[in-house]
């Protein structure tokens, strides 16, 4: 649980504002992968987005390294391989790649000749914030720590957090927007977060609507009190948060992670 006072002053400060003209760009996005204590030590560990597939291995020095997960010799998994100081080898040829997609070995080579320059796999910007490892999904001269959505409490001494992780049997687009649907909650959740016959058409306005998320209020939420309102925003990537406020005060956010990955 998380407090959070300024939401409603924020929101009086943004206009809508929409975009047109221009498409989501997945790539440009970073995303949470997993959480650090879930790492493997010594292995690969696969996991997708959009059906692309990734491999995270920590190098020598225990640095955490992205790439892709196919191996440009003949398209094996690499995180079907093994870990060799510090670099991962593909266990169909022992080809080995560093820390930025670079070939460093191939064993049927002759000591004098040169890996080609074209054996090498691309490799993605990845950081641990927060206990969570995050990976940049596009050209990593875009990438941008500061664009990481964590969450500002988690680094308050105050505050204390439990991590863990809820896999769905359905694509993200169905979670998102179940989320942000106020309007389940008094019947979907009768007895545990709503009543049903608290159930009310409901004031819903769109404060922002761009390609970073999109952010709503919604009033009326309360039994008999009008003041009582949520604050809903997504960021375009992943992060979810839900801000219930009474008279300006903020009582609680839920600020879940939606990861759009799958585990290899």
């Amino acid at each position: 649980m998380i407090v959070n006072s300024k939401i409603e002053e924020q929101a009086k400060q943004t206009a809508l504002q929409p975009e047109q003209n221009q498409e989501f760009n997945w790539r440009q996005c970073w995303y949470p992968v997993c959480l650090v204590q879930d790492l493997p030590k010594n292995r690969p560990y696969s996991f997708s987005l959009y059906d692309e597939p990734f491999v995270l291995f920590r190098n020598q020095d225990g640095k955490l390294v992205c790439l892709v997960d196919r191996c440009p010799h003949r398209a094996a998994k690499l995180s079907d391989g093994q870990i060799t100081d510090g670099k991962i080898e593909c266990l169909y040829h022992g080809w080995q790649f560093g820390s930025d997609g670079q070939c460093l070995h191939i064993p049927q080579l002759p000591t004098n000749a040169k890996v080609p320059a074209n054996a090498c796999v691309q490799s993605f910007e990845v950081v641990e914030r927060q206990g969570i490892v995050w990976v940049w999904a596009g050209v990593g001269e875009t990438a941008a720590d500061e664009n990481i959505p964590t969450i500002e409490e988690l680094d308050k001494p105050e505050f204390v957090c439990t991590d863990y992780m809820r896999d769905l049997p359905y694509d993200q687009t169905y979670f998102i927007e179940n989320v942000i649907d106020p309007a389940h909650v008094y019947i979907s959740h009768d007895g545990i977060l709503g009543n049903r016959e608290d159930a009310r058409p409901l004031e819903t306005e769109v404060l922002e609507n761009s390609l970073a998320g999109i952010r709503s209020r919604v009033r009326g939420m309360g039994k008999s009190d009008t003041r009582f309102c949520a604050f809903r925003r997504f960021s375009s990537s992943c992060r979810l948060s839900l801000t219930v406020n009474l008279s300006g005060r903020a009582i609680f956010t839920y600020t879940p992670y939606l990861c759009v990955f799958s585990l290899n």
